[in-house]
């Protein structure tokens, strides 16, 4: 009976094996330092970005195998799940790296699961910002635990406006590591020549000033600074915070490279002097890609891709006609421009036709401008140089005399410019004064009072110090004005100025004029009974002598509010200028030409008020 059971249940078991998804898992070698993991890869299409992790997980028969060739969908709005499953036969913990070998992609989230459980999760992606990454590295790299005969499920979700490629690579630590030590030596002598050849060909721009050289300066950087933002090395090592100029640098340098070469050819072959329609064709070429490069940050990146990588295929076609054109016609160094932009025109039709998903990924066409834009970049340095020979002698005068004239100029207008400067700052620095000072009393005034007694407050709060406010109002002093005339008025409140002023012994003790006949004055770092001495000292250096005026002679006093205390924590100076009022309404209330002192506990409620009583003169 169990045998007929066995036979009868072969082909259910055979037809649900039929419905689940094929993987061919990828075994762990020892041996191999790195292995193409693209073959064991299976791909869903998710068009409206609604599936989760969860359910691309559950059992389903829409996962397609990839086969051979590593993932590449060209452009596309879905959303892409990728998985592959990898086996550690080994008895042995391991660890190995898997490279997504593609810069470009906006969001890269990837999950890492172990006999269902979730290990690891990871989001990436040039959208986001490089220190979320789990290795610093250009492409994006994943840490992958193998415990002892583990089988991981890894899981990818890709969402981007650029090209849908995912080259896979699995990778032993120290392998990876060689090979991106290699790598960088590599890429680091590339950027070396390539900014060697750019100051070279810059000075010489300089010492001639032929505009062919500056084009050549502006091809020559912005071809590697589009190369190093469109293999990640920019976003790594030059802006790894500033996302929403990653998004945008690759379009805006290829589309300066275009533009500027265009610009070049059309002035180093002299092409407006043989050709009136090349010329206008090689204007149109530089004036819609640097039009695409200032569009480029406003619109999607994918827009402006789609313009680029036509304009590029002509614009290399365009060029290379143009190129022959003159060599034919005997222009002087057509043939050096021919042989050179081969290499590099060559490349970046080979880069255009892999990203338009003609041509599959793989070293030549991710790499073709690099190889061929050094070789380029030496054969056009040494025609240009070859042009410097023939034109040196009759350039060598006129140069020299227009850089003299440069330097005399240069130095005037810098001698303008600094004593132009030193006006100004004196200037400003008049205004500034003439702002924060009283004309009257040559005080500082309120707003000059109120931005220190904030720094102050702020100052002693921090240090726990005590802070005290004295209010000062010269009594009866509208009987002054109505006795004696608004001149006589005036001349009191200067006398009382520079009495007041007279009495503060600190340069921390700030005194203004606050309004009207009422003053201020700020003793940072001074408690009750400093503040109490001072304010005694004010009052009686007032009264003390009479004040004289060209009308009359007559006497003044002055009543003084004062408040003391710590500020605290979540507190206001305007609190305490309240109190400090309060005092000075106290002692007006209480026969004026006296002290009152509001001691407050840490600038809360009242704790004690004291009152000193003018002296009997």
């Amino acid at each position: 009976m169990n045998t007929l059971l066995v036979w009868l249940m072969r082909p259910v078991v055979f037809f649900i094996l039929l419905l689940q998804p094929w993987c061919a898992m990828a075994l762990l070698s020892a041996e191999a330092s790195s292995s193409a993991v693209n073959e064991h890869v299976q791909f869903l299409e998710d068009p409206d970005g609604r599936y989760t992790i969860e359910t691309v997980r559950k059992p389903d028969d829409h996962w397609v195998p990839q086969g051979q060739k590593a993932f590449n969908q060209g452009y596309s709005d879905s959303t892409w799940w990728l998985h592959l499953q990898l086996e550690n036969p080994a008895d042995a913990s391991t660890l190995r790296y898997l490279e997504l070998g593609y810069a470009v992609l906006d969001y890269v989230d990837v999950w890492v699961y172990d006999s269902g459980k979730l290990l690891d999760s990871y989001q990436m992606g040039d959208k986001r910002v490089f220190a979320e990454r789990p290795i610093e590295h250009r492409f994006f790299v994943v840490p992958l635990h193998f415990p002892p005969g583990a089988t991981l499920d890894i899981y990818y979700r890709i969402k981007t406006s650029t090209s849908v490629q995912a080259p896979l690579t699995l990778w032993q630590r120290d392998a990876f590591e060689n090979r991106e030590n290699q790598a960088n030596i590599a890429q680091g002598l590339y950027y070396g020549a390539m900014f060697v050849i750019a100051i070279y060909n810059f000075l010489i721009f300089i010492v001639v000033g032929e505009r062919s050289y500056l084009y050549y300066v502006v091809v020559v950087v912005s071809l590697p600074l589009f190369i190093a933002s469109l293999s990640g090395q920019a976003y790594h090592y030059i802006w790894p915070n500033a996302v929403g100029w990653n998004d945008h640098s690759i379009p805006f340098f290829l589309a300066l490279t275009f533009g500027s070469s265009a610009l070049f050819t059309r002035r180093f072959l002299q092409v407006r002097e043989w050709s009136r329609v090349l010329n206008i064709g090689l204007t149109g070429i530089a004036v819609a890609a640097f039009s695409t490069a200032l569009l480029s940050f406003v619109s999607p990146y994918r827009l402006s891709i789609h313009v680029l990588v036509p304009l590029g295929l002509f614009a290399c076609l365009f060029e290379m006609l143009v190129g022959v054109m003159s060599w034919y016609k005997g222009v002087n160094n057509a043939r050096f421009y021919v042989i050179a932009w081969l290499f590099f025109l060559g490349g970046g039709v080979l880069l255009a036709l892999n990203k338009l998903s003609i041509l599959p990924t793989n070293f030549i066409t991710e790499y073709a401008v690099q190889i061929g834009s050094v070789l380029e970049a030496v054969l056009l340095s040494f025609a240009m140089a070859e042009r410097i020979n023939v034109e040196r002698k009759l350039r060598f005068a006129a140069q020299d005399e227009a850089l003299q004239v440069t330097r005399r100029l240069n130095g005037e207008l810098e001698q303008r410019v600094r004593e132009r400067t030193l006006e100004l700052e004196k200037l400003n620095s008049r205004l500034e004064e003439m702002s924060n000072t009283d004309q009257l009393t040559k005080l500082k005034n309120r707003r000059y009072m109120e931005n220190v007694m904030q720094k102050e407050w702020a100052r002693c709060m921090r240090y726990k110090r005590d802070f005290a406010i004295l209010m000062l109002d010269v009594d009866f002093f509208k009987r002054v004005n109505d006795e004696y005339g608004h001149p006589a008025g005036d001349t009191c409140l200067k006398l009382v100025a520079e009495r007041v002023n007279d009495c503060i012994r600190w340069p921390s003790d700030q005194l203004a004029r606050y309004g009207g006949e009422e003053f201020c004055l700020i003793l940072p770092e001074t408690g009750a009974e400093g503040a109490r001495v001072v304010a005694e000292r004010i009052r009686k250096a007032v009264a003390a002598n009479p004040i004289e005026t060209d009308s009359a002679t007559f006497n003044v006093t002055v009543s003084i509010g004062v408040c003391v205390g710590v500020p605290p924590e979540g507190g206001s100076v305007e609190a305490m200028l309240k109190s400090s009022d309060l005092a000075l309404y106290q002692s007006k209330e209480n026969g004026r030409n006296r002290v009152t002192l509001y001691r407050q506990d840490q600038l809360g409620n009242v704790a004690h008020l004291s009152m000193g009583r003018a002296s009997k003169e």
